[in-house]
């Protein structure tokens, strides 16, 4: 009963002059180049490992910290547990609330009708829990949603959000917004999908980031997490006026995107953080799975070190996360190790570390005093 009454009061929580006490993190502009800024007022580009949290990795806190902090790491990215929160940056999150991450699998997308009111309200309350845990934690670099959502018309998980609104009953609400929606429309089919799954982006950005927004008013949103086989550029267009940047979970296929990454900007105009990101590379007889695995980890060293360079030698990329402190199942039942930036017991992986270090000392190098 205590435990369910303490979880009440953190849920209703209210907002409180105290939460709004200190400077949050924020971006600013320094010789037309975008940087985070501390609380304390010095630009930074973020740089660290995500899924610190992941109960699999059996983590020593201390031991992680330690590690990081040697290679120059000044950052954590999302997933950081609640033991390292004061210890550096990292970014808040949340993937639950609308379960449409295409890793999920062809039976693990779960499409909500966000038209109905009562859908809202769960999301606002979501939303509200998330900003809860850290509206008032200067390490809070800002907030992000969900991760590689089902979001084109064509996906991996076979189906999408305008089928599934498209099959509900008579008197749902989805059912009735579509209704409402194709009696005005005099285009083709492939254009009238697009067209409404506009308007269902339109709505979840919406009631997400007006909630972000109001349980998190000073701090950086940045949005749902696209992969650029999940950015449908009408949905992104619809998240604009509710974020500050972009999120990118990009695929390493053998060299820094550049293209990819300008055509981005481009259609935003905000900055981009790549919130969950890494080489792989061959590993013994381990099971890894990625897009041709460089040789060893001296390689990905290699590789990653000249794409997190040319990263930080654009004017719009704010920060960098390595994907999966330590090796790990891949979960959601798939077959295959998702591999860590540490070896077992925090071992540094020959090359991938060394090469690390280095770029944290060129990050050093060109970041302005403030």
């Amino acid at each position: 009963m205590k435990l369910l009454l303490a979880f009440t009061f953190l849920f209703t929580l209210p907002l409180t002059a105290q939460d709004t006490a200190f400077t949050p993190i924020a971006l600013t502009k320094i010789e037309n180049r975008n940087w985070l800024v501390n609380s304390e007022g010095k630009p930074f580009f973020a740089h660290g490992i995500t899924h610190v949290n992941n109960k699999q990795a059996g983590l020593d806190f201390e031991q992680f910290s330690n590690a990081c902090k040697e290679l120059g790491f000044n950052a954590y990215g999302y997933g950081c547990p609640p033991e390292l929160r004061d210890d550096m940056p990292y970014i808040e999150s949340w993937n639950h609330l609308v379960p449409i991450s295409t890793y999920r699998g062809k039976n693990g997308v779960k499409f909500v009708d966000i038209f109905d009111p009562k859908e809202q309200a769960k999301l606002e309350a979501g939303v509200k829990f998330s900003c809860t845990k850290s509206r008032n934690n200067p390490n809070c670099i800002g907030y992000t949603w969900t991760d590689l959502g089902a979001w084109p018309l064509e996906n991996s998980s076979g189906t999408n959000w305008v089928e599934f609104l498209r099959n509900l009953p008579a008197e749902a609400p989805g059912q009735k917004a579509y209704q409402k929606f194709v009696s005005t429309w005099e285009d083709n089919e492939k254009g009238r999908d697009l067209a409404f799954l506009r308007l269902i982006a339109r709505e979840y950005f919406r009631v997400v980031g007006e909630a972000n927004r109001k349980y998190a008013p000073d701090q950086l949103i940045f949005g749902d997490r696209f992969a650029f086989n999940t950015i449908a550029p009408e949905v992104l267009e619809e998240m604009l006026p509710y974020v500050d940047a972009i999120a990118i979970q990009p695929p390493f296929q053998g060299a820094y995107p550049k293209a990819q990454y300008e055509e981005i900007h481009a259609l935003t105009g905000k900055p981009i953080l790549l919130c969950d990101f890494a080489v792989r590379f061959k590993d013994g007889d381990k099971d890894i799975r990625s897009w041709k695995p460089a040789a060893n980890s001296v390689e990905a060293g290699k590789q990653y070190s000249e794409y997190i360079r040319a990263a930080l030698d654009t004017d719009f990329i704010i920060g960098a996360f390595w994907c999966n402190p330590v090796d790990t199942p891949k979960g959601f039942g798939k077959p295959g190790v998702k591999q860590g930036f540490f070896g077992e017991n925090m071992v540094k992986r020959p090359g991938l570390a060394e090469a690390v270090k280095e770029v944290n000392a060129y990050r050093d190098e060109v970041t302005p005093e403030g």
